[in-house]
Order: C-alpha cells, then sequence, then structure tokens
C-alpha cells in the first residue's frame, strides 16, 4: 500500500528525532539534505499534559493537538520539501492511534511508533523498548496490527541489543501493512554503526522490510556502507545539534563521491 511512499524515500537521509531537541524549527534548520524529518519524540498521555516535570507531552484535547502538530510541521514546510515523520510514545494504545490521527490531520506525512527509548516511568508499564521483550510482545503485536490499520503510513522503532535475536518479531512485522522498520544500531562498544547487523537483517528479509537506520553515523563512508549492506534509509541525530549543515554537507559528499 505504501510503495510510493517507499520509493521516495529509498537511499535517501533523514533527520532522526531526538526528544527535546527535534521540534519543527530545529527540524527545519538543520533538515536540509535529508528527504524526511523527524518531529520528537513527543509523548501521548494526556492526564499529565500540562503537569510540572513532564516534557514533550502532546495537548489533551484533539483540538490542542491537531493546532500543536500543525505548527511544527509548517514551520519545517516553510523552508524544506520534506517529509514530515512524528516519532510518538505512549502508554495506551488509544491515546497512540489518536495522537497519530491528529498527525495526519495537521498534515503530516507518517508516524513512527517509538519501541526504542529507556523512559523509566514507560519502561516500568512495559512499554518503549521493554515492548520487545517476551512477556510484553503479544501486546506489541496487537498495537502494531491496530496502528498499521491507520490511513497514515506508520514506521516502528526498535533499538539493536535490546533482545538477542529480533527474527520472531520481523518474522511478524512483514506481514503488517507498516511502511517499515528502524533500528538504532549503535554499538556501543566499538562507537560505530553495526553494519553486521544491518547485513543480516536484509539478508533475511531483502525488500519484504523497508529498513531505516541511524546511530553513531558519521562519515559519508558510513552511509555508503550502510547502503550497501541493505539499508534503504540512512538517519543523522547528535552530530546535527553542532553543526547545522551537517546532513546537507553529507548529502553533498555523497553526490561528488567523496
Amino acid at each position: 500500500m505504501w510503495e510510493r511512499i517507499r520509493e521516495r524515500l529509498r537511499g535517501k537521509l533523514f533527520l532522526s528525532s531526538m526528544m527535546g531537541l527535534t521540534d519543527g524549527a530545529f527540524c527545519a534548520e538543520r533538515g536540509r539534505g535529508a528527504d524526511m524529518v523527524q518531529l520528537g519524540a513527543y509523548l501521548a498521555e494526556p492526564p499529565v499534559y500540562g503537569v510540572p516535570g513532564y516534557e514533550c507531552i502532546l495537548p489533551a484535547d484533539r483540538g490542542g493537538c491537531v493546532r500543536f502538530l500543525a505548527e511544527q510541521v509548517a514551520a519545517v514546510r516553510k523552508r524544506l520539501d520534506v517529509a514530515v515523520c512524528l516519532n510518538l510514545a505512549t502508554l495506551r494504545l488509544e491515546w497512540g492511534l489518536e495522537a497519530s490521527e491528529c498527525f495526519r490531520e495537521a498534515g503530516g506525512d507518517v508516524v513512527e511508533l517509538n519501541c526504542h527509548g529507556g523512559l523509566r516511568r514507560y519502561l516500568e508499564q512495559g512499554k518503549l523498548r521493554a515492548m520487545v521483550l517476551p512477556e510484553h510482545r503479544a501486546e506489541l503485536f496487537r498495537w502494531l496490527d491496530e496502528f498499521s490499520k491507520l490511513s497514515i503510513p506508520v514506521i516502528v522503532k526498535f533499538r539493536m541489543g535490546a533482545i538477542p535475536d529480533y527474527t520472531p518479531i520481523l518474522d511478524r512485522l512483514v506481514g503488517m501493512n507498516l511502511l517499515g522498520v528502524h533500528f538504532n544500531i549503535r554499538d556501543e562498544r566499538s562507537k560505530r554503526p553495526s553494519f553486521e547487523f544491518v547485513k543480516g537483517v536484509k539478508n533475511r528479509y531483502g525488500t519484504r522490510l523497508f529498513l531505516l537506520v541511524s546511530g553513531y553515523v558519521r562519515s559519508a563512508s558510513d552511509v555508503r556502507r550502510l547502503f550497501e549492506a541493505g539499508a534503504d534509509m540512512v538517519g543523522i541525530a547528535e552530530p546535527t545539534i553542532k553543526d547545522p549543515d551537517y546532513i546537507a554537507k553529507l548529502a553533498e559528499a555523497l553526490k561528488g563521491g567523496a
């Protein structure tokens, strides 16, 4: 269903989300050279909206949520012609589905369900990267089945190493109507992307899985190796904090063969 979007994005760069940083203004300033930017991570948790100490919470009412997200999308589109993705985490399925529909109504292009992060109060309730654990996996599949029915394309984000083997999860995902899967492939020992992980995933699933990767990407050489390993999109995050033109420079280097 989403093949046209995949074709538009395949082989391209994206600005990967960073909680508390990648709002519309940040993405607009630092997304040049990318074909997609990710807003967020934002949390859909209406009961704590406006409560001191709870950051990055989306507005609790539908109208307010749509207006807020529309402002973020508009900030990007004033400067860039890119796909705009919302990185979203939530404690309840119905909150996540509602926020996703708000983003679609706000003019957004893609939703990324965050099953990657380490926010403690979410992990304690079996959310974020805890959702991939065997004891929470049935709920993960139920959520993804519901998200796959949305009228906006959905990516699911995981973290390499959260479990030893993602095969039981990916075997289920390839049969769902999802746009793709995003893996953070940071290897904390080498401080490098895990090229072997990408090769392993792509060798098993091939074109059945649209694969986005990010984590410790620091050069055009890294990007080329990841594409050669089978990545469909490569994301950049932390280097853009210090250098707003980081992705643009990478894109130029890739064009020039540097």
